[in-house]
């Protein structure tokens, strides 16, 4: 058979390409679009300290992605808490992160959101907020201490967090969009969010 086994390696190589999109990690930073002597992102939304922790994650403290003050993670006030496990570095972070923030946008009133940069290099992270506008805060979790706690076995990840602190629900799948946070949201928090 003529090219089989160019394709077959083609194939393998393609694959292997797929499987490290979402289970690698961060690399030296090299890449960023300011490049290695380049400007810092701009981009900085303030994360509030947490007044209850996540169960299964405990007391932590983590630097806020968009100024670096150490913050409480947790739920704030009360409120139910989505929590997005993303990275630079993960492809289907980059299809996510524009129905995250249509999320967030249509329902920011009612649940807090907030992301987690998971082994990442911090910079990195801020130019993927920045570059789709991320509006919502996060913390940056270089040794992934959150996706350990919650479970979760690879990015990205979603997690449903009561305001008593439980963890309602998890979603481990890629391809979270608008519609699906709303309807797991709703589902988890025994809400209906307008």
């Amino acid at each position: 058979m003529s090219g089989g086994p160019v394709r077959r390696a083609l194939a393998a190589a393609a694959a292997l390409a797929l499987f490290a999109g979402c289970s690698g990690g961060a690399d030296d930073g090299a890449g960023d679009p300011g490049g290695a002597a380049g400007p810092e992102p701009s981009w900085s939304v303030a994360c509030e300290a947490a007044t209850t922790p996540v169960e299964p994650v405990g007391e932590l403290e983590l630097p806020c992605l968009g100024d670096g003050a150490p913050t409480a993670f947790g739920v704030t006030d009360g409120r139910p808490l989505v929590v997005v496990l993303w990275a630079s570095w993960c492809g289907p972070c980059i299809e996510e992160a524009p129905e995250v923030e249509a999320f967030w946008q249509a329902h920011g009133d009612q649940v807090d959101v907030v992301g987690v940069d998971s082994a990442d290099v911090r910079d990195k992270g801020r130019w993927f907020a920045e570059d789709f506008e991320l509006s919502y805060p996060s913390v940056f979790d270089a040794d992934e201490a959150v996706r350990i706690a919650l479970g979760v076995p690879a990015l990205p990840g979603v997690a449903f967090v009561a305001p008593d602190g439980t963890v309602a629900d998890v979603v481990n799948e890629p391809g979270v969009t608008a519609g699906s946070l709303t309807a797991a949201a709703e589902a988890a928090f025994g809400l209906e969010l307008s």
